[in-house]
């Protein structure tokens, strides 16, 4: 997993986004209005990645491998064991999201 990107919300919690992983923003769910990989938004477009956080509804993680697990409040979205395999987006609403920050600066 390439760490690229920590999403910070609000009850301080943090969301490690890889570089493969799926970044998304809606007006209205389920309907995704903008989306692009972990490393775009980091390489690409980290501007308007800050941007949207005030431009959308809802802000959506989806990890790429759901080997690496994706866990928020108790609730697992995305893991993977020799029974089961899950891959789940975390959406939360983006007014909860404090910042993204670029793990390479």
């Amino acid at each position: 997993m390439d760490m690229v990107l920590k999403v910070c919300i609000s009850d301080g919690s943090e969301i490690i986004v890889d570089g493969f992983d799926k970044i998304s923003f809606y007006n209205e769910l389920p309907n995704i209005d903008v989306t692009n990989s972990g490393y775009s938004w980091q390489r690409e477009s980290y501007n308007e990645l800050i941007n949207n956080l005030i431009n959308y509804n809802f802000i959506s993680i989806k990890r790429h491998d759901s080997k690496d697990r994706l866990e928020y409040r108790n609730h697992t979205f995305a893991f993977e064991n020799s029974n089961f395999k899950g891959n789940e987006p975390l959406i939360v609403q983006t007014k909860s999201v404090t910042t993204i920050i670029d793990m390479y600066k």
